[in-house]
Formats: C-alpha cells, structure tokens, sequence
C-alpha cells in the first residue's frame, strides 16, 4: 500500500509542478493563505476544468488500490486537500525567491484580514472539510457496497446455473456440468448464453474444446457451436460467436445470431479472433487459410451487422516489436499490442502511425506494413525506404547499415537510408 500511495502521491506532483513548491512550502512552515473570491474565482475559472479532472483522476487511481474502502477514502481527502491548497496557492498573487519570503507574505495578508473576515474564513475551511471527508467516505463505501452487492448477485446466478443446467451428449446422454468447466455466461433476458469445456473423442484419442450453448431455466441447454467456440460477445442483443474447428482451434466462421436462435447468419469466414468495441467488429483473418497477402494479415473492421468491411491497418513485423499477431486490444482508435499500438484508419494505407510503448534507446524504429518504413519510436518522421507492393513484407534482420527483408518469396537487403536496394534471392 505504501508503494501505491507513494507512485499517487508522486504522479500527482509530477503533473502538478507549477503549483507543487507552494504546497510544500506552506506545509513546511505551517501557514495558510486564502484568497479573496475574486481572486480564486479568476483562477479557478481558468484552471477549474483540470482541477476537476484531477480529481477525477485520483477517484479512480485509488478506486483501484486493493486496501480497504476507508483508508482509500482517508488517502482521497488528504490528495484533495493537497490539490485545493495547490489551487489556492496558483492565485497567489507573487513570488518569491525563497520560501520563508512567501511565508512572510501569507501571513502578513492573513494579519490585514479583520477578526470577522478571519472567523468566516476559517468556519468556510472547517465547512469545506467537513463536506469533503464525508463526501469521500460516502463514495468509497458505496463503492465498496455495490462490489459486494455485485459480487454476491453474480454468485449466486452462477451458483444457480452451474447446479441447475443439463446438458446432451452427441449420443443423447444428460450431463451435468461441472461449474469449473463453464468458461464464461452472459445473461440476455433470461437467456444464458456459456461456453462448456466440452470431452469429445476424435481418432481414438480425447480432446477438450468450448462449445458455446444456450440455456433457458426449466430446460435442457442447446448446443450453438456446431464445432468450437472460443469466443463470443453479446452487443445490441445479439449473439456474436465463432464456429472454429475442434482439433486445433485455428479459424472459423463469424456468426451473429438472435438471443433465441430463431435467425442467424455469417458475417464472414476463416476468422482467428473478434474484437467488439462500441458498433464496430475488429478481426482479422488466419494465416492458413487466406495466405501470405497484405489481406491476411491486416486488421480488419466491420459494422456489428457485417456491412462496409475494411482494412484499418496493416499487419507491422519489425525485429524490435513483440506481438502476437492476434492478440491486440482496441482502444480509443488503436489497436494495443505487446510493447506497441498502431493507429487505425477508416482505410489503411501503410502509413498508420506506429508508436513504441515500451522505453527504448533506439533512435529509428524499422518496420513493414505494405511498405518498408523507418520513423522515430513515438511514430513521427515516418521515411518510406521500399515503396508499396502487393506483396507481403518481413524484416529478417538488422546487420550494420543494412536491412535485410522479404517481400513475397524474394529477398532483398537496402541501406538504412533506402539505397543501394539489391536481389539477394528470387523465391
């Protein structure tokens, strides 16, 4: 917890730094200055938007601290206290050369306040107190209510559906599954929607695979998958699910289907994997079986309905680069991979932006897409060495000056400036 709240504390200082000496100095030599309503009101209108961003930010870097609700709420009231004094202090109307003069100031602006002013000041600050430790409080206990509501709800419908769901055999017979071998459930209107991690027998030798079923209390759950499921998402009550092959879960077919099962279609084939975000799909497709070509190794978009497919960008091969090639996120228009994030496009080009988001020392990052490229680790100066082909592009290595790459089956190696492009292998 220590190391938690020490990186908060230090991340909120660090983004603060115009206003961080001052709230050091007025806790080092205990004084307090507060601003008359014009001034604080001149300043926080400017500023007032990031404070409460600020604020909003540390509600949910502490939301996430794994201690218990009251001290994450006594750790709230503390770095907002910090952030109002920093506020206060950013309309301090000089500075000075050293700490012990602002002192001097403060407090001389404090003795030239009337008794009366001094006494509403200081029943404002006890008010302001008072609301924000127990507005804190309040948050993080509800919070922590709602967790334990959530959590309980969701035990006790799974509970409910791993001891109440049936389930036939290829042979007829009634299983009961374990709940240990129900991956994943999702509820659509008293509809539950799981994959089972289904024993078949192929060839003499047992396999295990998840097959996606849907279940409707009072009877036996219907098998949807007509092979393997490894994935499926629920978006505007539907069903989005891939039928994958069972022996190496590889590929499949990308289907959409009504909760009920009474329609359903493809929206496209020979899909590794899906990623939903808001009413787009994200895939892309298998090696195997589209081949080496710019398409096969793109990612791809369409609407949740399976209309206007498109490329967003290309596949980025790259020595200094870890990915797996389907494990990606979407987020915010990128697609997040290991130490990496490309920009998406409504329609690629090649030359989406690529950013490293591990720290490097490197000063030029070499990469494919359609095209061989270089440009700096945080994605700007992108040259093009290689223009663009049809062809799929690999670096193999990196030796001195020179680049050595694929594209198709032929080999070439060029320098790290585009010249001296040579034919080491025709494929």
């Amino acid at each position: 917890m220590a190391v938690q709240l020490r990186g908060l504390v230090m991340d909120t200082i660090r983004n603060h730094k115009h206003y961080a000496r001052h709230i050091f100095m007025g806790l080092v030599y205990k004084t307090r200055h507060f601003t008359d309503s014009g001034i604080l009101l001149k300043y926080y209108g400017k500023k007032g938007e990031m404070y409460m961003g600020d604020i909003k930010d540390v509600l949910e870097i502490i939301s996430k601290i794994n201690i218990p609700w009251y001290l994450k709420a006594g750790i709230a009231v503390i770095i907002i206290i910090l952030l109002v004094i920093g506020l206060l202090l950013k309309g301090y109307r000089q500075y000075k050369n050293t700490a012990r003069d602002n002192s001097n100031e403060i407090k001389q602006d404090w003795n030239n306040l009337s008794t009366k002013d001094k006494i509403v000041k200081v029943i404002i600050i006890i008010a302001v107190l008072i609301i924000v430790i127990i507005s804190m409080f309040l948050f993080f206990y509800k919070i922590e209510d709602n967790n334990e509501k959530s959590s309980v709800e969701n035990s006790s419908q799974n509970n409910s559906i791993y001891t109440q769901i049936t389930i036939s055999d290829k042979k007829g017979k009634i299983i009961n599954p374990i709940g240990v071998d129900i991956i994943k459930s999702l509820n659509i209107d008293g509809i539950i929607y799981f994959t089972y991690n289904y024993c078949d027998t192929v060839n003499d030798k047992k396999i295990y695979y998840p097959v996606l079923y849907k279940w409707k209390k009072g009877q036996s759950a219907e098998r949807i998958s007509e092979g393997a499921c490894p994935h499926f998402e629920v978006v505007k009550d539907s069903v989005v699910y891939l039928n994958s092959t069972t022996d190496v879960i590889s590929h499949g077919e990308l289907y959409v289907s009504r909760p009920d099962g009474i329609n359903k279609r493809v929206l496209d084939d020979e899909i590794w994997d899906f990623v939903i975000d808001q009413d787009y799909i994200y895939y892309q497709y298998c090696y195997d079986t589209v081949g080496a070509g710019l398409g096969g190794h793109a990612l791809h978009r369409m609407d949740v309905n399976g209309a206007n497919s498109t490329v967003v960008a290309y596949e980025v091969n790259s020595p200094y680069l870890k990915s797996d090639y389907h494990n990606f996120k979407i987020k915010d228009g990128w697609a997040i991979y290991k130490n990496y994030k490309i920009e998406l496009q409504d329609q690629a080009t090649g030359l989406e932006k690529v950013v490293m988001t591990d720290k490097t020392d490197i000063d030029w990052l070499y990469y494919t897409t359609n095209q061989l490229i270089k440009a700096k680790p945080d994605g700007t100066s992108q040259i093009i060495l290689d223009e663009e082909d049809s062809f799929w592009y690999q670096i193999d290595k990196i030796d001195g000056k020179w680049i050595y790459y694929q594209k198709g089956k032929d080999k070439y190696k060029i320098d790290e400036d585009g010249n001296n492009k040579s034919l080491l292998e025709k494929g």
